[in-house]
């Protein structure tokens, strides 16, 4: 859009009844001799008193008389952002900076106005030339750092948030930024360090306390042990403290995440004394001991996935930039075939459902979480789901399929002869599987995470029974501890 100024003709002819009528426009002509100036002090005066409309008028009046004054424009624009009328601040302050590109400030007002219209990618951009004008100007790497933190560039997130703090910046708000980059980056010190800094300003609330809480939880269970890290917790977040199993639970997940074996198996033992039948935690403890495990069990599944299902694709998907749908959508897309029957083996909440039904007539959805299912069957695309253990279906399985597909449930197997060999069972002759695991440098093994890990090759090494191998292709799956988490997608074709 563009901003429509009145003619400066129509100003001239009207200043003088302006005048008559205001006071303060009549004092300001007087001291200005520009009437511009006047019109600009008297539009930014109003607006420190909330009349905004009329504001809005008296700086355009001055423009209109000055169309090349780029600190008109950039005050027009400020007037604009300052009152919510975004749009028009972008066009204001992009009228400006087509008068003079070396404006710093300028840039950095566009890019805050880009952000707030939702365009990110031209906020960074914007943030980017205002520190190339200016490379110690503390606002803009703190905006990059926001811009990074939001897309889940926690790397970039504490290099600009750490910049912007060395070149003068100096607020809660940056310092709660830079400390919660540098947890989910598991850097759990530094993090501890950031946010007392945090903590320290005047205006932190209960939800800054209690965040140092969980960090100093965490950061004592590493040194000491799970009960001094309890104790720390409810003695730094006092009236702020959360449920306490909760807060462990977010704590355990994090230091398993982030390597932190025995502090995570200390602080899930004292979990497991107070949940004795949690299936969920005792399956974690015995893949953190490293324990040899052959598949995840159904009462873990059961309880992971029933007690995941609200939150799985916001979490899987937006959190974690989950594409394995996607991608093996790609994968059998390339075969150029169309499937009369197919299989989606452990289909969770339904995310490869879409792209499957377009593939094939009918589709067959089966998975061990109620919950799941009920996500799933919501979608109205499957023609039968099926409440299930993958293994147990596959044995009584009365109908053949031309394609199976098991996005991320292969991962949760160890061996997989006994699965590959109930898979083959279903698949018609010169049927297609198509699946992921998770990386390994030889065999297979259990990860903190639950999830197993296999070797490409002993998966070749298992699937020569009953199959050939059409592909295999090497991905990223997803965030793993903020990292890409390496896997590999396999398409599997039954002799």
């Amino acid at each position: 859009m563009q901003i429509e100024l009145p003619e400066a003709s129509a100003i001239s002819a009207a200043l003088t009844t302006w005048r008559a009528a205001n006071s303060l426009l009549d004092r300001l002509c007087v001291r200005y001799a520009q009437p511009q100036d006047a019109l600009r002090h008297l539009g930014l005066t109003l607006l420190t008193q909330g009349q905004v409309d009329p504001a809005l008028g008296f700086l355009k009046a001055a423009l209109a008389l000055a169309p090349q004054d780029t600190v008109l424009w950039n005050e027009l624009a400020g007037a604009f952002y300052r009152t919510g009328q975004q749009a028009e601040a972008c066009a204001a302050q992009r009228a400006s900076l087509a008068l003079d590109t070396a404006q710093p400030q300028a840039w950095l007002l566009l890019a805050a106005i880009e952000s707030n219209l939702g365009d990110d990618t031209a906020a960074e951009s914007h943030y980017l030339t205002a520190l190339a004008l200016d490379p110690h100007l503390a606002e803009a790497a703190f905006g990059l750092g926001v811009i990074a933190f939001q897309r889940r560039r926690f790397t970039d997130a504490v290099k600009w948030l750490r910049q912007s703090i060395a070149d003068g910046g100096h607020n809660m708000g940056l310092y709660v930024c830079l400390a919660q980059a540098l947890f989910l980056l598991g850097d759990f010190a530094q993090a501890l360090i950031a946010l007392q800094t945090a903590a320290s300003f005047p205006a932190c609330d209960g939800i800054v306390i209690e965040k140092l809480a969980q960090l100093r939880l965490i950061e004592t269970c590493i040194r000491e042990g799970a009960e001094p890290a309890l104790a720390v917790y409810r003695e730094v977040a006092g009236p702020h403290a959360r449920d306490i199993d909760k807060v462990a639970t977010i704590a355990f997940q994090f230091l398993s995440g982030f390597g932190y074996g025995e502090a995570a198996i200390k602080l899930g033992q004292w979990r497991l004394a107070r949940n004795p039948d949690d299936a969920t935690l005792r399956y974690l403890l015995a893949a953190l001991r490293s324990e040899p495990l052959a598949r995840a069990p159904d009462d873990y599944l059961v309880a992971h996935f029933d007690g995941f299902a609200d939150t799985f694709e916001s979490k899987l998907v937006g959190s974690l930039a989950y594409r394995v749908p996607e991608k093996l959508h790609a994968l059998l897309a390339k075969t150029g075939r169309h499937f009369g029957a197919i299989l989606d083996l452990g289909c969770g909440t339904g995310l490869c459902a879409p792209f499957l039904k377009q593939m094939g007539d009918r589709l067959t959805g089966v998975d061990l979480s109620r919950r799941m299912l009920e996500k799933a069957g919501a979608r109205a695309i499957y023609d039968d789901l099926v409440e299930a253990e993958a293994g147990d279906f596959l044995d009584h399985a009365k109908a053949r399929f031309d394609l199976v597909v098991a996005s991320d449930s292969i991962i949760y197997f160890g061996d997989l002869t006994a699965i590959f060999e109930k898979i083959a069972r279903v698949l018609e002759p010169g049927g297609l599987f198509a699946f992921n695991t998770e990386a390994a440098e030889a065999g297979f093994h259990v990860r903190p995470s639950g999830r197993f890990a296999h070797a490409a090759s002993y998966v070749e090494t298992v699937a020569a029974r009953d199959f050939t191998v059409v592909e295999m292709q090497t991905a990223v799956l997803r965030l793993e501890a903020a990292q890409p988490l390496d896997g590999v997608l396999v398409l599997l074709q039954r002799r």
